[in-house]
């Protein structure tokens, strides 16, 4: 593809940018911080930000671009939509991931370079472990009266190697030789959390300055999305690779939907990014995800986090009637559960929205609300899908399953051969597999040799599948047959995260056992790919989960003081919370509130009825 001078550059997909994107696109001088609210079009912005650089030469072969994600979804969401934007011939220089699969990347890359006593095994686990396990950890070694909480904080943040440590309490010293100890005491299994990970690939760094230069080198332009959620260790890897270099760092993110604080998020992330990096601001006012009414909404509950937030330009129009927002009352929780499920079957029934379109919101532990809601809407003949929870049989979430570069080139296939037309799969799987198999893009030989060995490979899966009924068995054959068609090796080694048989074997695994758990009972192949991706099932998932995602409406379930127990008005985590729940939602936005779990939070509803949102008898039964 030919390099375009940058004044003939336009955006590509889109009618148009707002002035300030286009900006910020083009201002590669100077490191950038964009603040850029819920439905600003953030994914958007950085694709076209990528294609500017890629398809003017101004990052030129063999440079790259690298995005960071908080996110794995929103991490794939990125490189798709920059292969929209750019085509496979520029999208291959764009890697997408997440902290912590950047950091893992190095780890597994230079493990074997961190010094001793901290040089991982290279089969080592990956460990997650949770607050009552800091706590068990502190009384087994002696210092019951130490926070938990504490500990975790000190392992994110303390550089190594621990010895060279100066604390103000001389104790945490003992405390983290002891943790890094117990967590290195097989020699051939480590354990590490994504914390002590990041830990190591700044000590590695450290000790070998060649690494820093290579990656400079490599990436002289860097994207970080989200950036209100970066934690200290992670911001601290940032500086030592980029402070001070020629490279160009542009941070994207909104500082009203930080919610990650209790997971280590730095409180003022862009402040410090702009103060260290000497980076401009450039803000974005338009709001392409939700209408104009919602969008006041919004807007009031912003204000009350930040008093200069400036109101954003809605551009999508509504296209229902009615309320689109309300506090839905209830006395106790059956009647919650069963009122939700008669209202979203109705508006399912009178093709207001698919189930897919509609999610459902918890502040924590969707798995007890999916062991509640699930009966009362599965007897309305609607399914529910905990995206939050792992099946049966695997060992990783079913929305981290549906990311997965294994999971994405197997399914396009199945979908090939289950349905008459899938041309979107069609053109994921050349794309992947010219990727895969070394075939250039605009080389029409090898592409025609390509589209010809995928031809048959549909054909055979179509013969197979006529042949055979779903089931755990012909599930299981399927995934084998595709994985040795596009080559299980070949596909490895262009994914990073999948050098190490655990991790590969750990999507695997999810794969298949979400595609057996999505055949249960079911007779044609076309339904289990539905099954699969979620069509004609209502999403349930976490608040934290649910970011960066956009659904027709959102129902947020249990706004009262029994969920949102540690609930503090204002300028605080939980209101951030609630706004980013809100603001997942194109037209509507229902939270139920029942009497008999809690109180009603009098700070929200004040809120919400100075912009003429109403606390409501919920939805009952037909």
């Amino acid at each position: 593809m030919p390099i375009i001078k940058p004044k003939h550059w336009t955006p590509k997909g889109v009618a148009s940018l707002e002035p300030a994107a286009l900006n910020a696109i083009r201002e590669n001088d100077n490191n950038l911080c964009v603040v850029a609210s819920a439905g600003a079009g953030k994914t958007e912005f950085l694709a076209q930000k990528a294609d500017y650089l890629l398809s003017t030469g101004i990052c030129r072969a063999p440079h790259r671009i690298l995005a960071i994600s908080f996110k794995s979804d929103a991490a794939k969401n990125l490189k798709e939509r920059v292969r929209q934007r750019c085509g496979p011939e520029f999208s291959g220089r764009f890697d997408s991931m997440t902290f912590d699969a950047f950091s893992k990347g190095l780890v597994d890359r230079f493990g074997a370079l961190i010094p001793a006593p901290y040089t991982p095994s290279p089969d080592y686990e990956i460990a997650f472990p949770g607050f009552r396990d800091w706590d068990d950890f502190l009384k087994r070694h002696g210092y019951p009266h130490l926070s938990g909480k504490k500990l975790e904080q000190a392992v994110a943040r303390c550089r190594l190697p621990i010895a060279t440590l100066n604390p103000k309490n001389p104790e945490w010293k003992d405390v983290l030789t002891r943790f890094w100890a117990e967590y290195y005491r097989d020699v051939n299994l480590t354990q590490l959390t994504f914390p002590m990970i990041n830990r190591l690939v700044n000590y590695v760094l450290s000790c070998d300055p060649r690494i820093v230069t290579g990656l400079q080198a490599t990436y002289p332009f860097v994207f970080l999305d989200e950036f209100q959620d970066t934690t200290f260790g992670q911001y601290d890897l940032l500086k030592r690779l980029f402070l001070n270099s020629d490279a160009r760092l542009t941070a994207v993110g909104d500082n009203k939907q930080r919610i990650m604080v209790w997971a280590g998020a730095m409180p003022n992330a862009f402040k410090t990014f702009t103060t260290d990096f000497d980076a401009m601001q450039e803000t974005l006012l338009s709001n392409w995800r939700s209408h104009p009414e919602l969008v006041e909404i919004q807007h009031a509950i912003a204000v009350s986090l930040e008093a200069t937030s400036a109101k954003p330009d809605a551009k999508r129009l509504k296209d229902v009637d009615g309320d689109v927002c309300a506090i839905w009352a209830y006395d106790d929780p059956v009647s919650e559960c069963e009122g939700l499920a008669s209202w979203i079957s109705a508006a399912i029934n009178s093709g207001e929205m698919t189930p897919e379109d509609c999610a459902v919101l918890v502040r924590f532990k969707p798995d007890v609300l999916e062991r509640e809601l699930g009966p009362a809407l599965a007897s309305h003949r609607v399914r529910l899908r905990n995206i939050a929870r792992s099946p049966d049989g695997a060992n990783i979430a079913i929305q981290d399953v549906l990311t997965e570069d294994v999971t994405q080139c197997t399914m396009a296939l199945m979908r090939l051969g289950a349905l008459q037309k899938a041309p979107d799969d069609w053109h994921a799987v050349i794309e992947k597999l010219s990727l895969i198999w070394g075939f250039a893009p605009d080389n029409e030989a090898e592409q025609e040799i390509l589209q010809n060995q995928v031809s048959s490979k549909i054909t055979d899966l179509r013969a197979f599948m006529a042949a055979n009924a779903p089931s755990n068995n012909s599930c299981a054959v399927l995934v084998q047959s595709i994985l040795e068609f596009v080559g299980e090796a070949e596909l490895r080694v262009t994914v990073p995260a999948y050098r190490r048989n655990k991790d590969y074997l750990r999507a695997r695994t999810g794969l298949t056992c979400l595609l057996k758990e999505s055949a249960e009972g079911e007779t044609d192949w076309a339904t289990v790919t539905r099954n699969f991706d979620g069509v004609g099932q209502v999403p349930l998932m976490s608040i934290h989960k649910s970011k960066g995602l956009e659904f027709h409406t959102v129902i947020f379930f249990g706004l009262d003081s029994g969920t949102w127990w540690s609930f503090k008005p204002q300028d605080s985590e939980e209101m951030r919370a609630f706004f980013v729940a809100f603001t997942r939602a194109m037209q509507r936005v229902y939270f139920t509130s029942c009497r008999g779990r809690g109180n009603r939070l009098s700070y929200v509803d004040d809120l919400m009825a100075e912009v003429g949102v109403e606390r409501v008898p919920g939805p009952t039964p037909d």
